[in-house]
């Protein structure tokens, strides 16, 4: 998935009211950008970092830049969560996640049910699946983590699952870790206890959990190769 508007190098400065940063662009001049991502963003937010700005050039817009990328440590990380559902839709549709590829039909941000909310449904002749997407940004030691805060909606959504497949369709917990140096995943139990609990129920009771790590560079971010997770 290539950045469909121009980028725009930059240091960040500071996050505040959650969604908004400003950054130093090369010339000095400070600017405000959106900031897409609501969570804790630990390990993904270092004030004087560089960053990664798209531009909509839009002049009208409030903020017509996006905080994208921020390099942590050499490795680029990209922040915005609304990435994770593009790549993750383009290579099912180009058949690059092999357990998927016999589903040809594709809804995506529908609802199921009596108006759950689910990020993908997959249909096929015989079944269909049901798919959640977690952007992952976090990581410590080579280990990626999630969640980064606490968050009832997160859990409820996974527990949700286990629904799914009890109306014998099938069911996946994708985790996307949109940064390229961990090699394995495993819930953050001292954040969030609740979603730990969540997902070895989902597990048990025939949830398939998918972990794939993201190629993050400046230009682009694409679907990388699964990797393992681990719940103990």
């Amino acid at each position: 998935m290539k950045f469909q508007t121009p980028l725009v190098h930059a240091t960040l400065i500071k996050r505040y009211r959650r969604s908004l940063v400003d950054a130093r662009l090369g010339d000095g001049t400070v600017i405000t950008a959106h900031c897409p991502n609501a969570t804790a963003m630990r390990g993904c937010y270092k004030p004087g970092n560089t960053v990664i700005l798209s531009d909509s050039g839009n002049p009208g817009r409030r903020h017509r830049h996006t905080w994208e990328l921020i390099n942590m440590d050499g490795t680029w990380v990209c922040v915005n969560p609304m990435m994770a559902r593009k790549v993750i839709y383009g290579a099912i549709e180009k058949g690059m996640i092999p357990s998927l590829s016999d589903y040809k039909e594709i809804d995506h941000e529908t609802t199921y049910g009596t108006g759950n909310k689910i990020d993908m449904i997959l249909h096929s002749m015989e079944r269909n699946c049901l798919i959640n997407i977690y952007p992952v940004t976090w990581a410590e030691n080579d280990i990626a983590l999630y969640p980064d805060f606490v968050s009832e909606r997160i859990t409820k959504s996974l527990l949700g699952l286990i629904e799914v497949v009890k109306q014998e369709h099938s069911a996946m917990a994708f985790f996307f870790v949109q940064r390229g140096d961990c090699s394995r995943f495993k819930p953050a139990e001292n954040i969030d206890r609740a979603f730990l609990k969540a997902m070895l129920a989902a597990e048990s009771k025939g949830v398939e959990i998918m972990v794939y790590r993201a190629v993050v560079t400046t230009e682009e971010i694409s679907l990388g190769v699964p990797i393992p997770y681990s719940l103990a």
